[in-house]
């Protein structure tokens, strides 16, 4: 596991891990009504968030509400935004995470969560300028959701970490 991976792999730990989810809150331009691509928020159950950001490889993070204080700078772009949340969200507690890397370059490319059934997940796809969410996608069919949005990369070389409860230690796939 190198530096990069590390990085990630604590700061999942520190802002996922066995955290209850009860929404994605999704980010529109009040202009247009226009869904930003580029942004979400993952809602805990305490009113939290943990916001995921993408503009180029890799996804910058915040805990902070976008009206609390702007660590994306989206107010620079758009003047009003107004919040959504996910219809039909199911509440989740994370006991399971899988970070996905890609294998030629240090780019987190995805983040998969679920209950520790896997009856409730997320994957969380980081593409170049938008990030994609997958509800209630079973394990089993990660790889297909894989291959429809990273063409670039074999699915097979894909590096994969995860943190299953009760190991509570990361591992390589």
């Amino acid at each position: 596991m190198n530096n990069y991976i590390k990085s990630f792999t604590k700061k999942m730990d520190k802002l996922l891990w066995k955290e209850e989810f009860t929404n994605i809150i999704y980010l529109h331009d009040k202009e247009d009504n226009e869904r930003l691509d580029q942004v979400i928020f993952l809602k805990k159950k305490n009113e939290d968030v943990v916001g995921f950001y993408i503009r180029g490889n890799n996804p910058l993070i915040s805990v902070n509400k976008v009206y609390s204080l702007d660590d994306f700078n989206l107010y620079a772009t758009y003047d009003e935004l107004i919040e959504y949340e996910e219809k039909n969200f199911k509440l989740f507690k994370t006991e399971c995470i899988r970070l996905y890397f890609n294998p030629d370059y240090n780019e987190l490319l995805g983040i998969f969560l679920s209950d520790i059934d896997g009856f409730s997940s997320l994957i969380i796809l980081f593409l170049q300028d938008e990030i994609q969410i997958v509800n209630d996608c079973k394990i089993s069919d990660i790889d297909s959701v894989f291959e429809k949005f990273f063409l670039q990369v074999s699915v097979g070389n894909i590096i994969v970490y995860e943190k299953i409860n009760p190991k509570n230690v990361w591992m390589l796939l």
